[in-house]
C-alpha cells in the first residue's frame, strides 16, 4: 500500500475538515450520529442508519471508549470514521486485485476465456463456455459490439473486473 506524503495527508485532512464544517450547521463542533447518513451520502457512500450505528460502535471500540449511547461525533471522531472506511475500501480493492490475479493465470493483465474456464473447472463449477463468454462480455461491456466482432471472445482488464464486480 502506498504511503501518503505529508502534503497529501494535510490536503486529505483539510477536505475532511471542510466536509465536517459543512455539516456542522449549528457550529457546535459536533455532528450527530443521525446526520451521518446525509454526510456519507454526500461523500458517495450509501450506508443505512444501522450500518452507521455499527461503524460508530466499532470506532468507539477502537478508541477503548464504550460510547454506544454517545450520539455526537467531534471532528477527530468524524475524521477517524472516514479514515476507517477508506482503509476498508482499500482493503476491498486489494482483495479484488488478488482475485483478479487468481484468474489471470498467465499474468498478462487480462482474463480470457481459457483462464476463466480453468478457474471454474478447478472450483468444481460446471459452467458452459457460452455462459463464461457472456460473463466476459458483460464485464468487458461489449454487449454493443459490431456484428463483425460478435464472435470475438473478449478479455477483461483489472479495471473492468473491478467495475463489473461493483455493479
Amino acid at each position: 500500500m502506498q504511503q501518503q506524503t505529508a502534503e497529501e495527508q494535510a490536503e486529505k485532512e483539510a477536505e475532511i475538515k471542510e466536509a465536517f464544517e459543512i455539516f456542522d450547521k449549528n457550529k457546535s463542533k459536533s455532528i450527530s450520529v443521525q446526520e451521518l447518513t446525509s454526510v456519507f451520502r454526500s461523500l458517495g457512500y450509501n450506508f443505512s442508519q444501522d450500518e452507521i450505528q455499527s461503524m460508530v460502535k466499532e470506532l468507539r471500540q477502537t478508541q477503548k471508549a464504550e460510547g454506544a449511547e454517545d450520539k455526537e461525533l467531534d471532528f477527530d471522531d468524524f475524521k477517524n470514521l472516514l479514515l476507517m472506511q477508506e482503509e476498508k475500501a482499500k482493503s476491498g480493492e486489494d482483495d479484488l486485485r488478488d482475485a483478479f490475479e487468481v484468474f489471470d493465470r498467465d499474468a498478462n493483465g487480462y482474463i480470457g476465456i481459457e483462464e476463466l474456464m480453468m478457474v471454474a473447472k478447478s472450483l468444481g463449477e460446471n459452467i458452459s463456455e457460452d455462459d463464461l463468454k457472456g460473463m466476459l462480455q458483460y464485464a468487458a461491456n461489449t454487449s454493443n459490439q459490431k456484428d463483425d466482432d460478435k464472435d470475438k471472445v473478449p478479455q477483461i482488464t483489472l479495471q473492468q473486473f473491478v467495475e463489473a464486480y461493483l455493479k
